[in-house]
């Protein structure tokens, strides 16, 4: 038998080899390996009995995941692993529009919930349906050997082109995109970031991830992979996550850098306050340098990675250890997106695709194992995002980069971030940069404002947890930059306006200047 690249397979072997050691923590409940593998056996047995599966050599079948997060989720997505199915996680955050669009697009076999899942069901979402739902905090009804279509004693055979995932970009502006990943580009990002980070069975990493965001793809399976515990941060607990990880003695921390920002304005970041941690990963936006500085106080037995990865590059593929030496960003202070993982290739191109030299300034590409198969329906995106450039395929991912002369890439925002005010091209990042340094904050956003016809005639900053005065932080940019870059405005909030993947939401910024009444803008 050819080679199985199902995502279930680590799971399986360690409930084999280390039955009782712990697989899944969560708000008081654990899941041996070998429970846990029982129960995704349970589930595939229940998705064995929906006719998509059992035609599934004839055409993908797929699963939708509408879970809260936590160990049902985490049963529900392995469960549909191992029945060799693609799963599609469906944030609960999501308005009903989006969801009734994402259950269109997968044609779905069968859609696994939770009780929360189950408050989503209204008529219109039941109508874009598949016939079978299964409710995984629900006993299942047993099934005897003979009844079973599938000996799932072991996962399902899956192949490496097979699809283990679909993850559906936002939609924040237009129809979300299903973004198709195959089992053999998991397969080999797992055994490259496994290898690279250390991770050990004997570790006990954080999850804080929607698992409609793929950094939970390597929250979960990176952890199985290396047969550690994933230990699960409800979403109640965000703002306590530092004594939830003292407390559980968690060894790996996975998050975006802005929880740490977060935590940092809740002060509770003190200095050798997690002892225990050893592996710290960042990735899903820009890790500000103050930041990586401060959590070395924090967690000084710690060392920190600075993951960059788009969705359709499976998880993460660039990487920079952060140390004292590390390469920092020019004129952003961010800590440098490092060289890409085995496996994976980057280069810097310009608007034709032709590659740049190092020092000049365009649009990172990426290539290699981890490439996304494209988007699920979309055949004319997948080629205009996926070109073939000099005999090879290639992701063009929309964010403005540079690599230096030592062969370190830097990324310098998105490009669809850049904005033209008075003839000048304007990176908003930049100017979220200024206002980390002037504020001393990291939770910062810019946006371009107001927009009159379609042009934007002006910016406005935003800086969570500051009491200094607006006219002041003012004064103090216009001395960091040239002034057509100077925002109008600076205002200063007590939360700041998060998305569902923990990054600073510009567009709920921009909603704040829209609603506001005249008389406050």
């Amino acid at each position: 038998m050819s080679k199985n690249f199902n995502l279930a397979n680590a799971v399986w072997r360690h409930s084999l080899s280390a039955p009782q050691s712990v697989a899944i923590a969560h708000n008081g409940q654990t899941l041996s390996y070998e429970q846990f593998a029982a129960r995704a056996k349970d589930v595939a047995q229940r998705l064995s009995k929906s006719r998509h599966w059992q035609t599934r050599h004839d055409k993908p079948f797929s699963v939708g995941i509408l879970l809260s997060r936590g160990l049902d989720a985490c049963v529900a997505i392995l469960g549909a692993s191992w029945a060799g199915a693609t799963y599609v996680p469906i944030s609960l955050k999501l308005p009903e529009d989006k969801i009734i669009a994402i259950l269109s697009a997968s044609q779905l076999g069968a859609i696994i919930i939770d009780a929360e899942g189950a408050k989503l069901l209204t008529d219109a979402v039941l109508a874009a349906c598949p016939e079978l739902i299964i409710r995984v905090d629900q006993q299942g009804e047993a099934q005897s050997a003979s009844q079973t279509p599938y000996d799932f004693s072991k996962p399902v055979q899956v192949n490496a082109n097979d699809l283990a995932y679909v993850i559906f970009t936002s939609g924040t502006t237009g129809t979300p995109k299903g973004v198709m990943i195959e089992a053999g580009s998991v397969h080999n990002y797992l055994h490259t970031i496994v290898d690279r980070l250390n991770l050990q069975a004997t570790d006990r990493a954080l999850e804080t991830c929607d698992i409609s965001f793929d950094f939970s793809v390597h929250n979960m399976f990176a952890t199985w992979q290396a047969g550690a515990a994933l230990y699960i941060l409800p979403a109640t607990l965000v703002m306590n996550a530092v004594k939830f990880a003292r407390t559980a003695q968690l060894t790996v921390w996975n998050s975006v850098p802005s929880l740490l920002g977060m935590l940092q304005l809740l002060k509770v970041l003190q200095t050798n306050c997690l002892p225990d941690l050893r592996v710290t990963v960042l990735g899903g936006e820009a890790l500000p340098e103050s930041t990586a500085r401060l959590w070395q106080e924090v967690a000084p037995n710690t060392e920190i990675f600075n993951l960059y990865g788009p969705t359709e590059a499976t998880v993460f593929c660039l990487a920079q250890v952060f140390s004292r030496q590390a390469p920092i960003t020019s004129g952003r202070d961010f800590v440098s997106i490092g060289v890409a993982l085995d496996g994976c290739e980057a280069m810097v191109v310009d608007a034709v695709g032709k590659q740049l030299a190092d020092g000049s300034a365009g649009e990172l590409a990426i290539a290699g194992a981890q490439l996304a198969q494209g988007y699920m329906g979309q055949p004319e995106l997948t080629a205009q995002k996926f070109p073939v450039l000099n005999g090879k395929r290639w992701y063009l991912t929309g964010d403005y980069a540079v690599k230096d002369t030592s062969g370190v890439f830097h990324c310098l925002g998105r490009i669809d971030n850049q904005v033209k005010i008075s003839g000048y091209r304007i990176e908003l990042e930049e100017i979220d940069a200024a206002l980390r340094l002037v504020s001393g904050r990291d939770l910062v956003g810019t946006v371009a404002w107001p927009v009159v016809d379609g042009v934007a005639k002006g910016l406005v900053g935003f800086i969570a947890g500051t009491t200094m005065d607006s006219g002041e932080l003012v004064i103090s940019l216009k001395q960091k930059l040239q002034p057509y870059m100077v925002p109008q405005r600076v205002i200063s909030l007590d939360h700041m306006p998060m998305n569902s993947s923990g990054k600073v939401d510009r567009n709920a910024l921009t909603k704040m200047l829209t609603e506001a009444t005249p008389s406050a803008i």
